[in-house]
């Protein structure tokens, strides 16, 4: 009699080869979105600094031109969103004059975070960006 048993199911080594196959490829893939997750950080860091000076022309043409926002004061007219906040401190000047006639606002990278070497960003109130736009 000849019986022949009839198996399902993968190999050891067919096992082996596709947990290969997908290390190399987590392998490729990971500074890849690693990159992608700066630049998504970075863009909303901008959006953020544009938002904030945008209150702050905003504060002063409804103050009558008499001065721009101190650090209090925007603090509680603009949000930080997580993606900002987690990876970047967020410096205002003026931080405590309610009168002064300029502003600069300053995203600097946290170190020991993704953004670390990404460099500080930086805008005024003439516009002026400064940084890794």
């Amino acid at each position: 009699m000849d019986v022949r048993r009839r198996t399902s199911g993968f190999t050891l080594v067919e096992i082996l080869i596709v947990i290969t196959i997908i290390g190399i490829l987590a392998s490729i893939a990971y500074p890849s979105y690693q990159q992608y997750l700066v630049k998504a950080n970075r863009a909303a860091t901008q959006q953020f600094l544009l938002e904030a000076a945008s209150v702050q022309h905003q504060y002063f043409l409804a103050n009558n031109g008499n001065g721009y926002a101190h650090e209090e004061a925007i603090n509680s007219l603009v949000s930080t969103s997580a993606n900002v906040s987690t990876y970047y401190a967020i410096a205002f000047l003026p931080t405590t004059d309610t009168t002064s006639s300029s502003f600069t606002i300053t995203a600097t990278p946290l170190t020991n975070s993704i953004q670390q070497n990404d460099g500080y960003l930086s805008i005024a109130n003439t516009g002026l960006k400064t940084g890794a736009w």
